[in-house]
C-alpha cells in the first residue's frame, strides 16, 4: 500500500506530523511507503517532502484570493507537475488536510483521483471545504454555505483577503461542490461529533463520514513537578486560572480573559500564554496577571500541572486538543460552549456554559468547586491518547 499526505504545511512532532511519522512506519513495514505532499515555501522542509508549486503559481493563486476571494481554480501547471509525480508514486489512498491554500488546482485534482480509481480520505480540521471560503461559519454567525454562498459577511471574519476588489465565494462554492462533490471514493473524517453535523447539512452529506478525534501525546501532557509559583513569586493562597492560545485574540476570547483580569476578587491570579504583544505590554506590572507571548511546549506542561483551573473562551474551535492537554496534566476546565468544546471536557471535573455568556462563564470560575478533580480530568484525557488516534486511521486505511 502507497499513501500520499497532502497538506498546506507541517513539522514533525506537530499532530499532524506525529500521524505520518507513525503511517509511513507502519507501511513501510508492510512492503509500502509513505509521502507528504505541501505547499511551496521558502523554509526548509524535510528532504522527503513534495512541494506542490514554486513562488510563482502560489504568490499567483494567493493574489487571486487577496482581491478577488478566488482560488483552488490556479496552479494549473503546477499542479499537472505535482499529479505526474503521483503517476510514479502509484497511491493506493490519498490523505488530505488543509488543500484549500491557495496551492493547488482541486479541479484537476479530482478529475485525477476519479480516472485513477483512488480512495481519498479527507480529514476537515476546519469547515472550508464546505463553504466557499470560510472555515469558522458558525463564529461569523452565517449559514449561507448550507445552500449557496453569496457574499461573506463582513463581521467576524476569520480567513479573508487584504485587499477586497471583489467577493467571489460564490464561484468558489460552485466550483467546491461541483468538484470535490465529485470525488468517487471519498471518506470524510471529523475530529468531533460538531464537525460532522456541519457535513451532514452540507453538499457532502451523501459523502460516508465517521468520527475520529484528535489525541494528544500523553507521554508529554502529564502531571509534572513545577516551581511556576516560586518563580514568579505567586502567593500560596491564590487561586491559579490558567488560559492558553495561538494567540489570544478575539476568536479564542480575548476580551472575556481581560475582562476576567479586571473583576475577579484579589484571591484569583491569572496566567494568560499566547497574548498578543499589546496585550503582553499593557497587563506589565499588574499584581494579578501575568502574560506571555508563549512559552516552550515543556514549560507550558509545567504552567498545566500547576494551574487550578483552565479557562478557555474560544468562541470557535472544532476540538480543541488544548483542553485535553491541560485536563491530561489535571487541571479541570471552564470553558464556553463553542463548536466541539464540549466534547472535550470532562462532565464531572469542568463546567462548560453559554457560548459568548461571560457572566454565566464568570460564575462557573468563582462557584468551582476544586475538590477532588484532578484524577478524574486525567482519567478522562487518557482516553484521547494520540496513539489510539493513529491506530484509528490505519484501521480506516485497512478497511479501505
Amino acid at each position: 500500500m502507497n499513501i500520499v499526505y497532502i497538506h498546506s504545511s507541517y513539522n514533525p512532532n506537530d499532530l499532524i506530523g506525529n500521524w505520518f511519522q507513525v503511517t509511513r512506519q507502519w507501511i513501510r513495514d508492510n512492503g509500502g511507503d509513505a509521502f507528504f505532499a505541501i505547499k511551496y515555501t521558502h523554509r526548509q522542509v524535510q528532504p522527503d517532502d513534495i512541494q506542490v508549486g514554486n513562488s510563482l503559481s502560489c504568490g499567483i493563486h494567493a493574489r487571486m484570493f487577496d482581491r478577488f476571494w478566488l482560488q483552488d481554480c490556479f496552479s494549473y501547471l503546477a499542479t499537472r507537475k505535482f499529479l505526474r509525480r503521483l503517476d510514479e508514486i502509484k497511491p493506493d489512498i490519498i490523505h488530505c488536510h488543509v488543500v484549500n491554500d491557495c496551492f493547488m488546482h482541486l479541479g484537476l485534482f479530482c478529475n485525477y483521483v476519479n480516472k485513477r480509481g483512488i480512495k481519498v480520505v479527507w480529514t476537515f480540521h476546519d469547515a472550508r471545504v464546505l463553504t466557499g471560503a470560510c472555515a469558522c461559519p458558525c463564529y461569523a454567525e452565517c449559514d449561507q454555505w448550507k445552500t449557496e454562498c453569496r457574499r461573506c459577511p463582513k463581521e467576524k471574519r476569520f480567513i479573508a483577503p487584504r485587499h477586497e476588489w471583489m467577493n467571489g465565494v460564490s464561484l468558489v462554492h460552485k466550483y467546491r461542490k461541483k468538484h470535490i462533490g465529485s470525488i468517487q471514493d471519498l471518506t470524510i473524517v471529523t475530529p468531533s461529533q460538531w464537525m460532522k453535523s456541519l457535513v451532514d447539512q452540507s453538499y457532502l452529506r451523501d459523502k460516508k463520514c465517521v468520527v475520529i478525534n484528535n489525541g494528544i501525546n500523553l507521554s508529554v501532557f502529564h502531571p509534572v513537578p513545577s516551581t511556576i509559583k516560586e518563580e514568579y513569586a505567586i502567593p500560596a493562597d491564590k487561586k491559579w486560572l490558567l488560559s492558553v492560545a495561538n494567540p489570544i485574540w478575539q476568536m479564542k476570547g480575548r476580551d472575556y480573559l481581560l475582562r476576567l483580569v479586571d473583576e475577579l476578587p484579589d484571591e484569583y491570579y491569572m496566567i494568560l500564554v499566547g497574548c498578543l504583544p499589546k496585550d503582553v505590554e499593557a497587563l506589565k506590572g499588574r499584581c494579578n496577571v501575568l502574560a506571555f507571548p508563549r512559552v516552550a511546549r515543556e514549560r507550558l506542561v509545567q504552567f498545566y500541572s500547576v494551574a487550578d483551573l483552565f479557562i478557555n473562551p474560544t468562541l470557535a474551535d472544532n476540538f480543541p486538543t488544548v483542553n485535553l492537554e491541560c485536563q491530561a496534566c489535571g487541571t479541570p476546565v471552564v470553558a464556553f460552549d463553542s463548536d466541539g468544546t464540549r466534547e472535550t471536557v470532562d462532565p464531572n471535573s469542568g463546567v462548560v456554559v453559554e457560548r459568548a455568556n461571560y457572566d454565566a462563564l464568570k460564575k462557573a470560575i468563582l462557584d468551582f468547586h476544586f475538590e477532588g478533580v484532578e484524577e478524574k480530568c486525567v482519567y478522562f484525557a487518557r482516553q484521547y491518547n494520540q496513539e489510539h488516534t493513529v491506530q484509528q486511521y490505519i484501521q480506516l486505511y485497512r478497511s479501505l
